[in-house]
């Protein structure tokens, strides 16, 4: 007697317990009830406040960004969560070093002991100035030895990755052999609101030094007014100009995390964290719209956490099976720094973290790319795939994207904690928009009711891996 229809019908039976591996049940009502919670008109009142003038930009650090964390800890205490900081608090604290451009002893004078008015520090030295003689017009072909007078250039835009333009400018003056630059500037110059604004205190060092430009190319920029400083006579003039350095000081920055107990005594101890940036670049030095919004960079990704949480707290904590971690981070637009505080320094042991779901810029989709999201290191785990069968549930595809899948792995919050051993990836939506890092990075701008229906799927693809049914693995 043949073996085939024996051979067959275990070949068959293989094939259909694969098929069943992973497989993922209908969502029930309970959870469908979880997911109507996320709704268009919730997602634009988070975007729209976290994105808005109002916290100007939300750099680190900021009172905007400490406004935008305030905010974020307040909706994670109504979900019901609790705070993994100290003592209960939803505040990861650490210390940073900072500098601020000073108020106090900028003196101009000229040749009489006459005091002459400034409107402050554009940009701050390192070292204290003290200069004595003539103060030179400046030309981009001129050779100097000390400060000169110049004017705004009447088009002044951002450098990549907005980058401020002034800085750049002084960066090529001082190769020209400009010690300092009084620019001269109208009353009611934005430049004013940007010297003010420069008085608090600014990130001074990131993990692989100073960050930003070389300190050695950062020369003083006093505005002074042009009605008064500048003219004909006193160009000619010999000045005395004395311009402290700048103000050295610790800033707290805060980390913002919850947690959703589980309810099994054992994989309660294990957690799936949702995780996204908190902070932008702040303010540009000039144009008619000088704020970084960062509505898509990445107050999409903060509201989608906030979604996903209010979405669990619905869920009910008795349904849940594994914790649920929630967190945003300070210092992305740094260096990754904020994530990289937490992942050195966890509130929860990082080997009972199955997979860190990292939400990074989902608020404007490429071209036939709605209904979608993209992960990045799609190779490096199988959290992708995973994801992807939950998500099918709500008609959201989650794929590899062939452009930037791979180049963006290494790019965000979620290779902090690759580099200690977790799970990790960046779920994205967006393609990198001509309003990425500008002013024009507006929620008005975001289509919104897509980016509610990918946090619907990143919620339901996550279901199953919080609810103990599939866990990820390595490849």
């Amino acid at each position: 007697m043949s073996n085939v229809p024996l051979l067959l019908l275990a070949t068959t039976l293989a094939v259909l317990l694969q098929d069943g591996k992973d497989k993922v049940p209908d969502l029930s009502k309970t959870e469908l009830a979880a997911i109507a919670t996320i709704t268009k008109a919730k997602v634009i009142a988070t975007l729209s406040f976290l994105a808005s003038d109002e916290l100007l930009g939300r750099d680190t650090p900021s009172p905007g960004l400490d406004k935008a964390a305030e905010y974020v800890a307040s909706r994670m205490k109504a979900a019901g969560l609790e705070g993994l900081g100290k003592n209960g608090s939803f505040f990861l604290e650490s210390k940073i070093d900072t500098t601020a451009n000073p108020t106090k002893g900028i003196v101009l004078k000229t040749e009489r002991g006459k005091a002459l008015p400034h409107f402050g520090l554009l940009i701050a030295g390192n070292t204290s100035f003290s200069f004595a003689g003539e103060i030179f017009e400046y030309s981009s072909d001129g050779e100097f030895e000390g400060p000169v007078f110049m004017d705004p250039p009447k088009e002044l835009s951002p450098g990549r990755r907005g980058r401020d333009p002034m800085a750049q400018l002084a960066a090529r003056a001082r190769r020209k052999g400009v010690t300092a630059i009084l620019l001269r500037v109208a009353d009611k110059s934005p430049l004013i609101a940007q010297a003010k604004y420069r008085t608090q205190p600014r990130l001074q060092r990131s993990r692989r030094g100073t960050f930003g430009r070389n300190p050695r190319l950062s020369i003083p920029v006093l505005l002074v007014d042009q009605d008064v400083v500048g003219q004909e006579e006193h160009a000619k003039m010999s000045y005395t100009l004395e311009l402290p350095a700048k103000l050295q000081s610790k800033t707290t920055v805060r980390n913002v995390c919850g947690v959703l107990r589980g309810s099994d005594d054992k994989l309660a101890k294990e957690a799936v964290l949702f995780t996204a940036h908190l902070d932008h670049i702040g303010v540009r030095s000039s144009g008619l719209d000088r704020i970084n919004n960062g509505a898509d960079d990445d107050a999409s990704g903060v509201t989608a956490v906030l979604a996903i949480a209010d979405a669990y707290a619905k869920l009910g904590k008795k349904r849940l099976v594994r914790s649920t971690i929630f967190a945003t981070f300070w210092g992305e637009e740094k260096g990754r720094l904020g994530s990289r505080h937490m992942a050195d320094n966890p509130p929860w042991p990082l080997d009972k973290i199955v997979a860190n779901v990292n939400i990074e810029m989902i608020g404007r989709p490429g071209k036939n790319l709605k209904d979608a999201s993209w992960v990045t290191g799609w190779n490096k785990s199988d959290l992708g795939p995973l994801m992807a069968k939950g998500a099918k549930r709500v008609g959201i595809k989650v794929y590899e994207h062939k452009q930037l899948s791979a180049m963006l792995y290494r790019r965000s919050d979620n290779y902090s904690f690759v580099r200690k051993g977790v799970i990790a990836h960046s779920f994205s939506a967006s393609s990198l928009h001509k309003d990425y890092h500008q002013p024009g990075d507006e929620w008005e701008k975001i289509e919104t009711e897509n980016m509610t229906r990918v946090i619907k799927g990143l919620f339901a693809g996550s279901l199953p891996i919080v609810m103990g049914l599939l866990t990820p693995s390595k490849k």
